[in-house]
């Protein structure tokens, strides 16, 4: 609804360690169009930077192509905007072991779970094309936690405190209200 109080307005997370790269994960309806701003005010607000990749802007609003869940991953410095389905990942003990891109949490509707194998540390992480060439193989610049109900970013913190899990715990998020539960 173009409201600054709007429950729908994405705080975009900052990359670790990555001046001026931010990402987010929401779902989006491909009708509602959007935008960024660098503060919650209509000053300095835009809907492309240089490079847009996976969406389009029609009369200063950006649009996804079709309904679904999606990751943004602004790259400022480059003036890079990279929009594509999410992708989100457990890694560690919890999951069977530490390599990357192995074990993805499953999309349905607006939500993404993603089940335990074993004991140990939930570590999650979300990963974009456009963050690629940035982050490399530093899954953790990217890493959060479901903590007591409520997704929990590293953002520019450090290693964040152990969430340990128990085998055969689902993992479900929903990212547009900033939730996350263990069950």
């Amino acid at each position: 609804n173009w409201n600054w109080s709007d429950a729908g307005i994405a705080e975009m997370i900052p990359v670790n360690g990555k001046e001026g790269e931010f990402w987010c994960v929401r779902y989006f309806n491909a009708e509602n169009g959007f935008k960024w701003a660098p503060q919650k005010e209509w000053k300095n607000d835009f809907s492309e930077l240089k490079e847009k990749i996976g969406y389009t802007t029609k009369d200063g609003n950006a649009f996804v192509p079709a309904n679904g869940m999606y990751i943004v991953y602004i790259n400022y410095p480059k003036g890079i905007i990279t929009i594509e389905p999410a992708t989100v990942y457990g890694i560690g003990n919890c999951f069977g072991g530490w390599e990357t891109a192995k074990y993805p949490l499953t999309v349905s509707g607006t939500k993404m779970t993603i089940t335990t194998t074993a004991v140990g540390d939930l570590r999650l992480y979300a990963m974009s094309t456009g963050a690629t060439a940035s982050v490399g193989g530093d899954w953790w610049r990217m890493e959060f936690v479901p903590r007591a109900g409520v997704i929990e970013y590293r953002a520019n913190g450090g290693d964040q405190a152990a969430v340990n899990v128990a085998a055969g715990k689902t993992v479900t998020l929903d990212f547009n209200v900033g939730t996350g539960t263990i069950q």
